[in-house]
């Protein structure tokens, strides 16, 4: 029998079965046994957490590292040491501003950019655009987790977006090798009869931007991204699902609305699965201050209500998982234009704040660690196929996230370690503060202390995955 290199305890760690006390034996990096409490070998390393949770390293499977170049080796230091320090082991990077990796060159070169710069391990996505559709075997042999792609409106002016006769040539392969298909989807005909009449009272509408020149009212910006724009999309997606049987996972879920057909997908077992976003999780719509551009995420964030509604599906599984959608503007683009919604960057850099934001919600409203660790750990690392990731069981990877739920902190732009860009949550007060984080046993982050390590790895699937969607 061999003694473990460390071992890390708490009176309440989180597993399958539940939270309860427990000893959790590492060697190489693995965990090689869930023990009781008090099964502490003599002369063997003890992290004792005490009454701290000790959860699996969350897993965020939608990050956009955003590099300028594929290149650019900086970005990755800051947005994988934010991960680490929000209690995130694992990312997967869907693709950068100009649009996902669409062929084996790009994804090579963006591999060469990360490789020893990251303190978590980090994943890639393939990419669907018009017209690669033979990049999908080699990209699947390069060990690819998923192929994303936008559909119908680009999120991010002069970024690709694909069409339904660019899914259909794209799903039929993407079936065959059991690939899955990540969409984010809005189309264009909603959101040009939501706009259309109100031209001459709010200005000239900007089909690169999807909104009005010049605005800096959020209920307009919202106009121009209504929930039927987004339904239509899962509802044409869903119907080539069926067609084709490609497992497909929707990403950053914000209309309420698209939750009746995707139940109707669900009850007829289609391989389909819901993400979404801490901040549609977190923030309504009602509450936006005109010009507060740190909100402007594209789907956006809506009213308190779809809010709510959200989280129902969530708590019942209607929704599988929720990741950041991280996405700081690149170099040399432009951020958070003050107050003009048509010219401000589109996203949110929160993968540091996703664990206590959503746990700021989710405990609010009854919900445990244990569910928590279902929508942001076990959860994202099957549909992921990370096999050893996301659960504490003998034989995954020690990735352990240390935290007090119960402590709050106020949000500090002088704390957030990826600093291009702002995020909506600065000055928001927040539950769950992160004590220590192991990546494979190694401690990567202890609170107020700089990661000065960078242990993350480059991750590649198996050609063969047997993660099931449920």
């Amino acid at each position: 029998m061999y003694l473990p290199d460390l071992i890390v305890r708490s009176r309440r760690v989180v597993t399958r079965d539940g939270v309860r006390p427990a000893a959790l034996h590492v060697r190489g990096g693995r965990i090689i046994g869930v023990l009781d409490f008090e099964n502490v070998p003599d002369g063997c390393p003890v992290d004792d957490a005490s009454d701290l949770v000790v959860m699996p390293g969350a897993v965020d499977t939608h990050v956009h590292v955003n590099a300028a170049t594929a290149g650019d080796a900086d970005v990755f230091e800051q947005t994988t040491r934010a991960a680490a320090t929000g209690g995130v082991t694992t990312i997967i990077d869907v693709g950068s501003v100009g649009g996902p990796t669409a062929c084996v060159s790009t994804l090579e070169q963006i591999r060469r950019a990360a490789e020893g710069h990251c303190a978590v391990d980090v994943g890639f996505c393939g990419g669907i655009v018009p017209g690669n559709s033979r990049e999908i075997g080699p990209l699947a042999a390069q060990g690819v987790f998923a192929f994303a792609c936008t559909f119908g409106v680009a999120a991010i002016e002069g970024a690709a977006a694909v069409t339904e006769a660019d899914l259909r040539t794209a799903m039929p392969g993407l079936a065959r090798i059991g690939a899955t298909l990540m969409v984010h989807g809005e189309l264009p005909g909603p959101i040009e009869r939501a706009v259309s009449g109100q031209q001459s009272s709010m200005g000239f509408f900007d089909r690169a931007t999807w909104s009005f020149r010049g605005s800096r009212e959020y209920v307009r910006f919202l106009e121009t991204h209504p929930k039927s724009a987004e339904t239509e999309a899962v509802v044409q997606l869903l119907e080539l699902c069926r067609e084709y049987g490609t497992r497909t996972h929707i990403l950053n879920l914000s209309s309420s609305d698209a939750l009746t057909p995707i139940f109707r997908a669900r009850t007829v077992r289609m391989p389909l699965t819901v993400e979404t976003c801490p901040h549609f999780l977190f923030f309504v719509s009602e509450e936006v201050p005109d010009g507060a551009t740190a909100f402007k995420c594209v789907p956006p964030i809506r009213e308190r209500a779809n809010r709510e509604l959200l989280w129902g599906a969530l708590a019942g599984g209607l929704i599988q998982t929720v990741a950041s959608d991280h996405s700081p503007p690149p170099a040399g683009v432009h951020g958070r234009t003050p107050r003009d919604f048509s010219r401000a960057w589109g996203g949110i850099a929160s993968v540091q704040l996703s664990l206590p934001a959503v746990w700021t919600m989710a405990s609010a409203r009854g919900h445990t660690v244990n569910e928590l660790a279902a929508w942001m750990c076990r959860g994202p690392a099957r549909i992921a196929g990370l096999e050893k990731k996301g659960e504490i069981d003998v034989g995954h990877d020690a990735d352990l996230v240390i935290w007090d739920p119960d402590a709050e902190f106020a949000v500090d732009a002088s704390t957030l370690v990826d600093r291009r860009t702002s995020t909506p949550y600065i000055g928001c007060s927040l539950r769950g503060i992160i004590a220590r984080v192991y990546l494979r046993g190694n401690v990567i982050y202890e609170q107020g202390r700089p990661i000065e390590r960078t242990m993350g790895r480059l991750l590649v699937k198996p050609r063969v995955s047997t993660a099931r969607i449920s």
